[in-house]
């Protein structure tokens, strides 16, 4: 442990300063060091802070991974006032866009990404295979990835203007619908980081509002063979 780590990453077109207790906090965030100029926000968190999410687990996890979930809390709290949120879910790229898979943990979205990478080989790339932000400007809506993607650890540090967001179910067939979000609103409040501060909570319902106007949003219902990537490719991307 060392004290007063400082350093820079851009993550989501942000310079973010990283205030961390542990040199393998830096060096977990490799791919997206960049210098301190022209810094957006800082995120920085406390021995008690550290504590309480070490609370949160059934089984022992580290300090050093405590705080960098912590220090993702700090920069996600901070997010919507610049027209970005957490979302978890998987994103991938595909011919120039991206598209994301949401579902309860265990559901299979990181299996069915996978699906999609072995199926589709080179026209199919990682974006986040966990916890990607999204950003919501006037008449564009982008993923962009971060140094947290779940325990895969996929990742790219890359972004993509997003072609569809899916949202997935288990299922004895293989079926795909393009729905109205509004219609499901519960569900997809679960996978999006609601800040505790009011505004920036009110801000992120915002940005999902508006997010829900640019966007085509779909239900998958599939089980985990390769006929199920096939079914959400040609639906999300090909449009058939």
């Amino acid at each position: 442990m060392t004290d007063n780590l400082i350093f820079y990453v851009k993550i989501a077109g942000l310079t973010v300063e990283m205030r961390s207790r542990y040199a393998c906090t830096k060096e977990f965030c490799s791919d997206y060091l960049t210098d301190g100029e022209n810094v957006d926000l800082i995120a920085a968190v406390s021995e008690s802070e550290i504590d309480a999410e070490g609370g949160l687990y059934d089984s022992p996890h580290s300090r050093e991974y405590c705080e960098s979930i912590c220090l993702y809390r700090a920069i996600a709290e901070r997010l919507p006032s610049y027209h970005r949120f957490v979302f978890h879910g998987a994103a991938v790229e595909a011919d120039g866009k991206a598209y994301l898979f949401a579902a309860p943990s265990g559901t299979g979205k990181s299996t069915h990404v996978g699906l999609w990478m072995k199926h589709f080989g080179d026209r199919v790339s990682i974006i986040n295979g966990d916890k990607p932000i999204i950003g919501v400007e006037e008449g564009a809506a982008t993923v962009y990835s971060c140094p947290w993607a779940g325990k895969e650890g996929w990742q790219r540090n890359t972004h993509a203007p997003i072609g569809g967001i899916c949202l997935l179910a288990r299922g004895k067939e293989n079926r795909i619908e393009r729905i109205d979000p509004s219609a499901y609103f519960d569900e997809l409040i679960r996978q999006i980081y609601v800040p505790k501060n009011g505004e920036a909570m009110l801000q992120t319902l915002e940005l999902l509002n508006e997010l829900a106007k640019q966007v085509p949003f779909y239900r998958l219902e599939c089980d985990v063979s390769e006929n199920a990537a096939v079914t959400s490719f040609q639906m999300m991307v090909e449009g058939k």
